[in-house]
Parts: structure tokens; C-alpha cells; sequence
């Protein structure tokens, strides 16, 4: 049997206890709720067969079926068994069950390839079939247009296609085998092309004026500054001042019809010359009063893709006006306009020729301007204002909704981070009391109430930690915790006040303050809704992210009472651009989970004093330089992290120091050196040395470890395995140069190291199967271990006998490149 969920019990409680008589249920409460408590049981009962109705229910269909019943959904089509994924992967293989009959309708076709490698591996996909791009001589019986003689320098993007599944080029046949000599070219071979990153997206509201208040999933572009001064209409999305965000195509797929696939369906990165293109046919055909011409418009459409601007001008009560395409410049902003502060002019002059109303007239010219609003980049995610025109008022906010490229769902951004470890039902117990702020200045309830109400909507991050440290300090005895939840309902920027510009958090004994971007769910009331007084409302973790432009400086309120602990703190879905530092005793546990902490060149979490039984948590984040030794005192704590990415960040020395720290690491990549006082690790890549002061306690397992590092035991790493099978060939010990040849051939090569990079840690194609496949359960190591990809790329080749003609050889390509690589190609 299935046992029913609390919130199933409570529900069924809840509907049962409805049923009684408002005077029955009037005198039980009185009493204390017994029969109540009597319901509860009978409900539970109840509940626990519902659940197993529901469970065989969704049994019958294998997209609702549990996990366990899908191997007899394969079994009853047949389905070639695939290499089971990691929990956590992101992707099963459901997929690819319900569809394998229409594979086997369509067996030996290109368009079946591209359909396996979405649903056995989740990519976005290309087959490409290489005997149609072999160079031919032409003949007038059998005329092939697309296969020039040479390369096609107009309209430009020959050298952005060129060695990708849209390449046109032609080419003389390579008769090397595609799937193990890196072949290509040859009449019997197909390439399975595809793209590693995924594109979690922040969605466009619909409509054209909208208000603040439907605006809040949308992110907001900070100031690009000049040095540190604000230039007027200089926007931009990176967090960081002055950084790049590269933006990519969401995944179109599903827009194709079952189709074959795209370029425009794919997830990967926007270029600006197709843009720039689609942009000016949108403003021609805007002034010569006619539709588009078909086939020049394939980018931008009616949802918002793949990007959707949204300005407010200074105007009073102004609403946010949503930019259409064809008021949008496409533009290279890698670098600042020279001079300083130049702007796109307001409009754009064009002229056209129309046929003349009698034979033998010269054709008609006209000449028009086209409206720009702005100029854009979508390579650097930088924006231009045009200068207003009176009575137009200047544009002072600029939101867009877009999608960026991740190798997994880490750090801060709209990922769904709902999960049974956080609170998600805000409900008052004996035990526990909330005190609530919703950070929303849309809100019409914002800044009403006072600081010492349980539940209040403010209009600042500021605001709302003002109001967490106006309570109590010390908790009376025998009183109930407090647990505090600062949602941030917007995906807002807040600079901090002052200087140094800091965001104070000051953490009460006893307590657990969580500081969360979410969205905020007022409870429901109504009739037939029996109403809680004690539930404040609900926090869904999903579509928002919050930036805070400052540090976090978290102090103690005061000391924890005798045999009392210093308070919680728990940041989730934040980025903060100047990273977080830890007063003396200021709490007894940090949890950092799904954020971006970084503090460029300097420290992202640090302390300020020796940690005193302190535990420092972090989970899926993205994070700078950690430096948690405060001078040479003893410290007491532990840190442990997880599915994250860990940086130096522009620092010259170590990522992680923690030499007085136990630490453990699972699923990490550490771009830089380390030092620990003891380390239980798996599945890590320690790209610079790692320098562990108690090797007598702990192991390293399945990890890349750099030279000069010195470890507790080891259990198959690199380069461990690498030297150890060299030897066993030679038959004898390696010598010097011998063993720092299989070093290196098993040493990490990542796509990018900059954190502000899409590709960021992750590994290259070329990189050894001793790291690629050397983790745990034949993962990878590293940060992006659990995405499994090369396990889902090996599932994809090995279903390619099955589904190539006999006398074919296919073989997957990756596409996926470094961001040096494609700003070269996409430089127009």
C-alpha cells in the first residue's frame, strides 16, 4: 500500500469534519477536538486507499505510471533496454516508450533519428545525411542549387554554419569511419547532431500595456555603467556591473508539427545577424503596407520568443509597454559606444520603389522612417534607449523576458526548487510561529500594517530584514520558535543602501530566517473552504529570481541564552552580486541552495571571525571564491556541498579555503585550488591542487585530482586509473615524463571557466572518457554529474543499429561550443 501524503490526510480530515454540524464541531473545539483526532484516524484510512486507487490508475498509461512499472511498458512494446540514469537526471525514458511503435513505423528516415536522440536523451537534435553535402559536378539534367561550387559569403552566416548540422558547404568525401575515427563526409554516413546546454526561460506576460503587477516573473535589467558612472538608457541583464549574459533560443520543438528539425527549433545560442535580418524585413513590410515575405520571419513570434523587451518611462502611473520586433535595432554592444552615452536615433529612414500606374513609368519611389525604441544585443544581453521624442518621457525601466544556456539547473534563476526539505505550507503550530514579509512594491497591500505584524507585504528587501530585526532578540522560555520568510515575489534588482552597500541580516537565537524568491499564494477562503486562521498562505519556489545588488552581512541580534543555539539562515533563489560574510556566532547553520554568490576578485562567503560550531551548507549554486579561515585560531564546523559550481572567480589564489573545516563534497567542481582539514568527496573535479591537513580520516572517490594535491585515500580517481592502466601496458613502473603524459591525458578540458559564461565547467568534447564517464554509475564528474549526459548519449548510439539502414554508419556530434568559438563565428 501507498502511504498517503499529510497534506492527502489533512485534506480528507478537513472534507469529513465539514460534514458534522457547526454546532457539533463548536462544542468539540471547546473541548479540545477530540472527535477531531477521531477523524483524522478514519480519514487517514481513507486516504491511504485513495492513494492506492490513484496509483493503479495511473499505472495504466505510461506517462503518469510510477517508476517501477515502466520496464513492463517496454516489455510490452518490445523496446531495446537502455542504460538506467541517475536520480536526478532530468529525463526518462518515457518517452521513448510510448513512441517506439511510430519509430518502428517510420524505421531507417532521418526524422526518426532526430525524435530518438529528444526522447532517449533529451536533446535538441539535427540528423543530417552527409551524401547531399558532397561536392558533385553540376549537370542541366539533375541541377542541385544548394550544393554551390563555393562558399555562399551573402547574407553572411556561412561561417556561424559552417562544421553544424546547417553547414551547406560542399565537401570532397572523408572516408574515415563517423562513429569511431571522426569521419564525416562520406555517402555512407549520418551525423546525429546535437546541443548539450538547456535553456531554462524566464516567460512574457501576454499583452501589450502592462502593469507592474503582472510584470513580477519578468527580470529586470540593471544599469550598464561606465566604470561607476550610470549613462542614460544604458541597460543591461548580467548581475554583475559590466559582465556579459549571452542569450539563447528557447527549445521550439513542438512549434515543428513532428516535423524535421530547424535551425529556429533548437535551444542554442542567439546570433545577431538572423535577427538583424528578420528586424528589417519586419519594418519594410511595416511601411510598404504588406505582409512579410514568407520565410524571413522565422524567429520572433506571437508568445514573447525568443526574447521579449518591456519599457516604462518616467511618466506618472506609466505602464510597462511591450517592444515589438520591429522597433528593436539589433546591435553589437561587446563593448561601450564611443563616445560615451551615443544612442540609436528615434527612427530609421528607408526607401522603397512601387510599380507605376501606367506602361512605361518609372517606378514610384517612396521614402519612410521606421520607429526604433532601442537598441539590443542579444549576444551580451546589453540594451540602448533611443532618445525620447516629446512628449514621449525618458525609458527609466527596462524588463525582458528571455532564456539563457546552463549545463544544469543550477543557481539562481526559474527553475522549480519546490521541495519536501523547505517549508512550503506557511501554517502556525504550537511549535512554531511565522513572520512573514512579501517583498512587492506592485502590491496594493505594501508597506500598510506594522513591523510586528505576523504577516505584511513591504516594498523592499531593506525593509523587510528591518523588520526581522526590530523583534525580539531572546526568546522567552517555554515560548514557541520563530521561524521568519522574507519571499521575494518579484524578479527585482535592490542595490543596497549606503556605504559600504550592505544588506543587513541579523539572525535571533533560536530562530530560522528564510530569505527566499518565490511566489507568494494567499490562502483560499470561500464557501465550502473551511478556513485555517492559523495558515498564512503557501511559497511556491518557481519563475522568480531576486538579485541583491550588495552584500549580505549576517550578525548575531545577540547572544543565544544558556544551552541555547544561534539562529538559521537559509538563502534560496538569490543572486547577490557581492557575496555573503559571517560575523562571530552569527548562526549555527547557513543553507545556500539554488543561488548565484559571487563577490568578483574578492571573497563570495566568507567569515569574519573563526566559525564556532557553525554548519555552512550549499546546494546547486553557482559560487565564488569561499574563505571560511579567519586568522590562525581554531575553528569548529563543517561545510558541505553539492551539485554546485565553485570558482575563484577572477581571485589569483584558492577557490575554496577552509583548512580548520571538515568538509564534504558531492557532485562539485572546483575551478581553482582548495584547502580542507578533512574532506569526504565523490564525484569532484579539483582543477587546481587540493591540500587536505588530516589525511588519516575521509576518501576521495571517483574524482579528478590535480598534481601536487594531497588527498586522504583514494578510490578510483584520476589520474590514478590512467597511470596505474599505463603501467599494466608497459608492464613495469612509469617514469617521469610517462606519468605526466597519462596525466595530462586524462586532465579536465572545460568549454569555459568565466561563471558568467552559458558553457561554464562544462566539459569539452574532447575530453577523456576517464572523466567524461569516470564518476560514479559511469556519470561524469563533476558539477554536472546528475544531468547524465554521455550515459544518454551512450543510450542514444546504441540504438542506432536498429534504426540506420543496412550498409549506413551514423554517429553523434556535438555541437556544443565555447563562447571564444562562437563570438568569433557570430560576429557580424
Amino acid at each position: 500500500m501507498n502511504a498517503p501524503s499529510a497534506a492527502r490526510i489533512e485534506a480528507a480530515t478537513e472534507d469529513f469534519y465539514g460534514l458534522l454540524p457547526a454546532h457539533i464541531r463548536t462544542v468539540d473545539a471547546a473541548r479540545g477536538s477530540p472527535l477531531k483526532a477521531l477523524v483524522a484516524i478514519l480519514a487517514g484510512g481513507a486516504a491511504e486507499v485513495d492513494a492506492e486507487i490513484d496509483t493503479l490508475l495511473d499505472s495504466l498509461f505510461v506517462d503518469t505510471a510510477p517508476e517501477g512499472a515502466i520496464a513492463d511498458f517496454a516489455a510490452l512494446v518490445a523496446a531495446e533496454p537502455l542504460r538506467p540514469l541517475p536520480e536526478g537526471a532530468g529525463h526518462n525514458a518515457r518517452a521513448y516508450i510510448a513512441n517506439t511503435l511510430q519509430y518502428r513505423r517510420g524505421k531507417g528516415t532521418a526524422r526518426v533519428l532526430e525524435a530518438l536522440a529528444a526522447d532517449v536523451g533529451g536533446f535538441g537534435a539535427v540528423a543530417v545525411e552527409y551524401f547531399m553535402r558532397l561536392a558533385r559536378t553540376q549537370h542541366l539534367i539533375d541541377l542541385r542549387p544548394e550544393r554551390p561550387g563555393t562558399a555562399a559569403l551573402v547574407p553572411g552566416e556561412t561561417a556561424a554554419r559552417t562544421a553544424t548540422a546547417f553547414d551547406r558547404l560542399p565537401r570532397l568525401a572523408d572516408l574515415r569511419s563517423i562513429a569511431r575515427a571522426a569521419g564525416r563526409h562520406h555517402v555512407p554516413y549520418v551525423g546525429v547532431h546535437l546541443l548539450r546546454p538547456i535553456v531554462p526561460a524566464f516567460p512574457a506576460p501576454p499583452g501589450t500595456n502592462i502593469a507592474a503587477a503582472d510584470m513580477n516573473g519578468v527580470p529586470a535589467a540593471r544599469p550598464w555603467l561606465n566604470g561607476t558612472t550610470v549613462v542614460p538608457g544604458y541597460f543591461q541583464l548580467a548581475a554583475q556591473p559590466g559582465e556579459a549574459l549571452r542569450l539563447f533560443n528557447p527549445d521550439r520543438r513542438a512549434e515543428s508539427g513532428g516535423g524535421r528539425v530547424i535551425e529556429t527549433d533548437l535551444r542554442n545560442r542567439l546570433k545577431r545577424l538572423p535577427l538583424h535580418l528578420e528586424t528589417e524585413e519586419l519594418r519594410r513590410a511595416l511601411l510598404e503596407v504588406r505582409p512579410p515575405r514568407l520565410g524571413d520571419t522565422p524567429w520572433f513570434d506571437d508568445t514573447g520568443q525568443p526574447f521579449t523587451l518591456f519599457v516604462r518611462t518616467a511618466a506618472a502611473g506609466a505602464l510597462f509597454e511591450r517592444v515589438p520586433p520591429d522597433q528593436i535595432l539589433i546591435a553589437n554592444l561587446e563593448a561601450m559606444p564611443t563616445p560615451i552615452g551615443a544612442r540609436p536615433a528615434a527612427a530609421k529612414a528607408y526607401s522603397w520603389f512601387t510599380n507605376a500606374a501606367t506602361g512605361g513609368a518609372p517606378p514610384d519611389l517612396h521614402n519612410g522612417n521606421a520607429k526604433i525604441r532601442c537598441g539590443f544585443d542579444p549576444v551580451t544581453g546589453r540594451l540602448i534607449t533611443a532618445p525620447p521624442v516629446a512628449p514621449a518621457k525618458e525609458i527609466v525601466e527596462v524588463r525582458i523576458a528571455y532564456g539563457y544556456g546552463i549545463g544544469r539547473e543550477i543557481g539562481a534563476g526559474p527553475q522549480d526548487r519546490n521541495d519536501d526539505s523547505v517549508p512550503f505550507d506557511i501554517l502556525d503550530t504550537a511549535e512554531l510561529r511565522h513572520f512573514v514579509r512579501i517583498v512587492d512594491a506592485s502590491d496594493a497591500r505594501s508597506g500598510a500594517g506594522t513591523a510586528a505584524d505576523p504577516l505584511r507585504w513591504v516594498a523592499t528587501l531593506a525593509a523587510a530584514l528591518a523588520d526581522w530585526a526590530a523583534l525580539t532578540p531572546v526568546l522567552p522560555a517555554g515560548s514557541p520558535g520563530r521561524r521568519g520568510m522574507i519571499v521575494l515575489a518579484r524578479c527585482d534588482r535592490e542595490a543596497a543602501a549606503g556605504s559600504p552597500a550592505d544588506f543587513p541580516v541579523a539572525i535571533h537565537p533560536g530562530t530560522e530566517l528564510h530569505i527566499v524568491s518565490a511566489q507568494w499564494r494567499d490562502k483560499k477562503t470561500g464557501p465550502g473552504v473551511v478556513d485555517n486562521p492559523n495558515r498564512r498562505g503557501f511559497v511556491v519556489r518557481k519563475a522568480r529570481r531576486f538579485t541583491a545588488d550588495g552584500r549580505l552581512r549576517v550578525t548575531a541580534s545577540a547572544p543565544p541564552p544558556a544551552g541555547g543555539r544561534p539562529g538559521v539562515l537559509i538563502v534560496d533563489g538569490l543572486e547577490v552580486t557581492a557575496g555573503l560574510s559571517l560575523a562571530a556566532g552569527a548562526l549555527s547553520q547557513l543553507a545556500v541552495r539554488h543561488c548565484t554568490l559571487r563577490s568578483p576578485a574578492a571573497a563570495a562567503l566568507e567569515t569574519t571571525a573563526a566559525l564556532r560550531q557553525a554548519d555552512i551548507r550549499i546546494d546547486r549554486s553557482i559560487v565564488g571564491r569561499i574563505r571560511l579561515d579567519f586568522g590562525a585560531g581554531p575553528a569548529a564546523g563543517t561545510l558541505a556541498v553539492s551539485g554546485s559550481l565553485v570558482s575563484a572567480d577572477g581571485f589569483a589564489g584558492d577557490a575554496i579555503t577552509a583548512a580548520t573545516i571538515d568538509a564534504g563534497l558531492k557532485d562539485v567542481t572546483i575551478l581553482g585550488g582548495s584547502a580542507f582539514k578533512s574532506l569526504e568527496a565523490t564525484n569532484v573535479i579539483f582543477a587546481g591542487p587540493a591540500l587536505v591537513t588530516r589525511r588519516q580520516t575521509g576518501c576521495v572517490r571517483y574524482s579528478s585530482i590535480a598534481p601536487d594535491s594531497k588527498m586522504p585515500k583514494r578510490f578510483r580517481c584520476q589520474p590514478d586509473l590512467a597511470i596505474q592502466a599505463a603501467e599494466a601496458r608497459k608492464g613495469s613502473p612509469l617514469t617521469a615524463a610517462e606519468r605526466s603524459a597519462a596525466t595530462l591525458g586524462v586532465t579536465p578540458i572545460f568549454l569555459d571557466t568565466g561563471l558568467n559564461e552559458p558553457t561554464a565547467a562544462m566539459l569539452h568534447p574532447l575530453t577523456s572518457a576517464g572523466i567524461a564517464s569516470g564518476g560514479e554509475g559511469d556519470c561524469e564528474m563533476g558539477v554536472f554529474a546528475p544531468s547524465a549526459e554521455r550515459l544518454r548519449m551512450s543510450n542514444i548510439e546504441s540504438l542506432f543499429d536498429d534504426y540506420v539502414p543496412f550498409g549506413l554508419e551514423a554517429g553523434l556530434i556535438d555541437d556544443t561550443r565555447s563562447t571564444a568559438v562562437a563570438l568569433r563565428r557570430n560576429r557580424p
